[in-house]
């Protein structure tokens, strides 16, 4: 034993105590150590109090109570879960799944050429500009980035909220290369987007069908991290810097730095973001790749895929209902609306079809019904003024407001308010009205107001001497009769 015990440098008691587990266990293994572990009873606790390990441990130790067990400790509890489950599970109990997918290690894409993979998105802006109407608007940019050389390929600004329209805007930016695009562009072979209705809408996936590019749908934000990053620079370089920045320091609970500034206006942040866009692909060096943007992109060897002509894209991008529809003395009836043709000389009758822009109702393309010829662009005829728009406008805030306040209104009637209660009782309504109200307001008229004053002047229970002025008393008159006296 002595032996034995100088050869591992041990005590030769231990050497007689690992004898003696050995043979009550049968096995010349070290025992693992007791201790606490989270079995499934543990798991399910936790998932029933959402992940509070605080309440999850007063529900074990009921149950350990009840049971007649030891109940463990919160210390013991804490460590056992830090040591038997990860962050992300306990991420997924507290938040859910997304919560738990952020902790997971993601691959590298590979490295990828010019045109190979864009990806796109929408960002609003996080500031606000100033519209010709005199009201401020926030603003939405899509945009879509090359992948290989992170260049901005493409990008629009819609007032208000983004639509299919703006999508369609930012593409053929991104794929004509001509004046004034350019010279980075073409088609490119794959589009990667995540779940939102204007990338995979109708319009736009038949667009992209017709140039040949595939769209990819991404399962969250973070698979096209090229774009989001994007976002964020975006973020600390260009909306920073603009005034009424809606993420600017707080002064207090309400006010920003920053709040009273003049706002931009829609043309001049679009102006901004142009400057901005051209300085990142032609100034901004990328450390992935040790260039600009364009250098990257004009350096990269891989053939360009031609893009179609300028009127062809546009009909790419255009809807139809494939109706019938024939050119008559007012035009073409489209949405109960005439348009004149621009070339609609000596074609009275002649059937056609009609294509056009989404949210761009101001015109309309003609094509034949018979062959698919262009023959060029409707315009809306009778268009009002920007005067009588204005007012068709104030109009309709007004009749919104006066809308707004009658639904208000109609909603506190609605509301039913109780009583607080410190004991168990049925709830007791607060809203009391008298016989004459519930009359009024099912006859719908409305019941008379209390008077403020009343109709006969206030007399005093007392008589008033003669020797105090009354209202309204005539002194002159008062003094005459004491002197005729």
């Amino acid at each position: 034993m002595r032996l034995v015990a100088d050869a591992v440098g041990v005590h030769k008691r231990t050497v007689w105590s690992w004898l003696a587990q050995a043979e009550e266990t049968g096995s010349a293994e070290k025992p693992e150590r007791r201790r606490f572990r989270v079995t499934e009873e543990v798991i399910d606790v936790l998932a029933d109090y959402q992940g509070n390990v605080k309440r999850a441990h007063e529900r074990l130790v009921e149950m350990a109570v009840a049971a007649g067990r030891k109940p463990p400790g919160l210390t013991t509890l804490h460590d056992a879960i830090a040591r038997d489950l990860d962050p992300g599970f306990m991420a997924g109990l507290r938040e859910g799944i997304p919560a738990a997918r952020g902790f997971d290690p993601c691959f590298q894409r590979p490295a990828v050429a010019r045109n190979e993979v864009w990806e796109g998105d929408h960002k609003q802006a996080e500031t606000v500009v100033l519209m010709p109407d005199g009201k401020t608007s926030r603003v939405w940019v899509t945009w879509f980035e090359d992948r290989g050389t992170g260049h901005v390929m493409g990008w629009a600004v819609t007032a208000g909220s983004a639509h299919r329209g703006s999508v369609l805007a930012a593409v053929r930016m991104a794929v004509l290369r001509e004046e004034p695009y350019g010279p980075a562009g073409g088609l490119p072979y794959l589009v990667r987007v995540d779940g939102g209705a204007d990338f995979l809408s109708k319009t736009v996936r038949r667009a992209f069908g017709l140039l040949g590019v595939p769209v990819h749908r991404v399962r969250s934000a973070r698979h096209k991290g090229g774009v989001e990053r994007l976002n964020r620079t975006s973020m600390t370089r260009f909306f920073a810097d603009l005034p009424r920045y809606t993420k600017a320091p707080r002064l207090d609970h309400r006010r920003r730095l920053g709040d009273s500034d003049p706002p931009l206006t829609f043309e001049a942040f679009v102006g901004l973001l142009g400057e901005w866009v051209h300085k990142h692909n032609t100034v901004h060096v990328i450390e992935r790749t040790g260039m600009t943007p364009l250098e990257a992109w004009q350096a990269d060897p891989t053939e360009i895929r031609p893009e179609p002509r300028a009127c062809e894209l546009r009909a790419f991008m255009l809807e139809s209902d494939h109706r019938v529809r024939k050119i008559t003395s007012h035009g073409v009836e489209f949405g109960g609306r005439a348009y004149m043709p621009e070339n609609g000389v000596g074609r009275i009758g002649l059937e056609v079809r009609v294509r056009w822009m989404p949210h761009h109702t101001h015109e309309i393309d003609l094509y034949t019904f018979r062959g698919n010829r262009y023959l060029g662009r409707a315009f809306l005829s009778n268009e009002a003024g920007e005067e009588l728009r204005a007012k068709v406008l104030r109009e309709r805030d007004e009749h919104s407001k006066s809308l707004r306040r009658a639904l208000q209104r109609s909603g506190e009637r609605r509301r039913e308010r109780h009583l607080p209660s410190t004991r168990p009782e049925v709830p007791i309504r607060a809203l009391r009205m008298t016989e004459q109200e519930a009359r009024a307001e099912l006859d719908g008229t409305k019941a008379p107001a209390t008077p403020r004053r009343r109709a006969q002047p206030y007399r005093p229970l007392t008589p008033v001497p003669a020797t105090w002025k009354r209202p309204g008393q005539d002194l002159n008159h008062t003094a005459s009769k004491d002197d005729a006296s």
